[in-house]
């Protein structure tokens, strides 16, 4: 794998949760497969050993009533991992070449392992200040004034939430910005009639930022997996 591609694969769920090490572990037991136009990932209705990540390129996934759906790089840092059901519900074909990272789903256990050891150790050890700095360091919060940063920490409003309980649904009006100061949750995708879990997030991690960005409508439901203390930022907190 060249550098430009891992850091694609990097960003996607779930591999974006883990840490440097464990990454390079587990894409070490995958493989990008460089496809044509034209070229079969899987078909409609198919069992697969792998799981399949579109880095770069455009699929077609084709329904049991041959209605055609685009997939694209976008759609992959959204929902992860293409149509990851048993049996598959689409069959996905590239519209153009494309390079897919599969992954035999066996390795996914290890991964859940690798992040709930995570979520253990940052429930136990995330101070304010490192939650705060890991905030800092994503895209979102990177580039304000040093000047805003400290009147933006005052405006988080705190949540209690206990192990199974919806923060947010798919669907819904954004509404917060979250950051997990401690738990952790689960992410689920609706596609095709079927819910997916596309990602775990754990303290120091955030989701919901298309509610500060946009006026979209939800694109995932997530759950607490763990009692979590969650910050919340509205648009209006972040603009001011």
């Amino acid at each position: 794998m060249d550098d430009s591609q891992l850091r694609i694969l990097k960003g996607l769920s779930p591999f974006s949760a883990l840490s440097d090490a464990d990454f390079t572990k587990i894409a070490a037991r995958g493989e990008i497969k460089h496809q044509p136009a034209g070229a079969l990932i899987f078909k409609r209705f198919s069992h697969d050993a792998d799981s399949h990540w579109l880095l770069t390129g455009r699929l077609n996934l084709v329904n049991d009533a041959f209605e055609n759906r685009p997939f694209t790089e976008t759609d992959s840092q959204t929902y992860g991992a293409v149509d990851d059901f048993q049996p598959h519900t689409v069959s996905a074909v590239c519209e153009e070449p494309c390079a897919v990272f599969a992954l035999p789903k066996a390795v996914q256990s290890e991964i859940d392992t690798l992040l709930e050891a995570a979520a253990s150790t940052a429930e136990n050890s995330l101070s304010t200040g490192n939650w705060m700095e890991r905030l800092l360091s994503t895209p979102l919060f990177e580039f304000i004034p040093p000047t805003n940063i400290q009147a933006l920490f005052k405006r988080f409003k705190t949540r209690q939430v206990t192990s199974g309980e919806i923060i947010i649904k798919q669907g819904d009006p954004g509404d917060f910005f979250y950051m997990i100061k401690t738990g952790a949750v689960s992410v689920h995708v609706e596609m095709n009639g079927k819910v997916n879990q596309v990602a775990k997030l754990t303290a120091g991690q955030s989701f919901g930022q298309d509610a500060l960005v946009s006026d979209l409508p939800r694109n995932a439901t997530v759950m607490a997996t763990a009692p979590c203390e969650l910050g919340m930022l509205t648009e209006a907190d972040f603009e001011d």
